[in-house]
């Protein structure tokens, strides 16, 4: 009776492998889908003065939301990492991204003078997934300069990147937040820079951290965090310290009494 059930056991464990690593290597095999084009007015491009570089963008809002803006440089594709969406938001179902805006320009200049002068491209999108990330692979009509821009979902008050390629990296944190305090919000790596724009909004920014990094990790706060928590921390140590005091001396009285009547004992 009891072989026989080892049998049963060890024959369930064999097809909840067979099962679970057919669904490994499903999930590693690109799927073509379709995305509805965006809205390019949802997000904020930048031409850049000079040539024309490698970079992406990500802005951090607070509703969960992170839009993500990639520059490619003469390139027919892009492959980006999305983190699998854990703030609840959308549905793990799919690549994860929506409000899908590419344009770029065909011609043979590394210079712009604006973002008219980009228009928007035909291409194809593929992705894969494991059991934390998403990898999309947005393929072009031509080679071009220009932007990938999306949107994605993720928790709020944390944020990460892995580098796939040699870029600036920008992380542009909602109005009020802040990083970089060692006990409420660490940076890894610590940028290269630390900027405010007119919106008041700071900008962290990576100067090609890739190949030296694979990953860069923001944990971020309300501005006013380290303050309130300062001022609680005093609160509960005056309070501690009142307290202490409150006690020895209610001990020492203590003392005294068992002084005195042991005095009166003696007499």
């Amino acid at each position: 009776m009891v072989n026989r059930i080892l049998k049963i056991l060890l024959l369930a464990a064999l097809i909840m492998m067979v099962f679970t690593s057919y669904g490994c290597l499903e999930s590693k095999e690109p799927k073509q889908i379709e995305i509805d084009p965006g809205d390019i007015s949802a997000y904020e491009f930048s031409v850049p003065e000079g040539k024309f570089t490698n970079s992406s963008t990500f802005f951090l809002y607070t509703n969960k939301t992170v839009r993500a803006i990639n520059t490619v440089v003469n390139a027919p594709r892009l492959e980006v990492v999305v983190p699998k969406d854990i703030s609840g938001v959308k549905s793990e179902k799919g690549p994860g991204i929506d409000n899908l805006v590419i344009i770029g320009n065909t011609g043979n200049s590394m210079v712009f003078s604006g973002i008219n002068e980009f228009s928007n491209i035909s291409h194809n999108v593929s992705y894969s997934e494991s059991s934390q990330n998403k990898k999309i692979q947005f393929e072009f009509a031509n080679t071009i300069n220009g932007y990938v821009a999306y949107t994605y979902y993720w928790e709020q008050g944390q944020f990460y990147h892995i580098l796939s390629r040699n870029e600036t990296v920008n992380v542009v944190l909602p109005q009020g937040y802040d990083t970089g305090n060692m006990i409420f919000g660490p940076t890894k790596p610590k940028p290269d820079s630390k900027q405010i724009d007119d919106k008041n909004r700071i900008w962290l920014v990576w100067d090609n951290p890739n190949p030296e990094r694979q990953l860069i990790s923001v944990k971020y706060y309300k501005s006013s965090l380290p303050t309130i928590m300062g001022f609680v921390g005093l609160v509960l140590l005056v309070a501690f310290l009142v307290t202490a005091i409150y006690f020895k001396n209610e001990i020492r009285k203590l003392h005294k009494k068992r002084e005195i009547i042991e005095k009166d004992k003696d007499n």
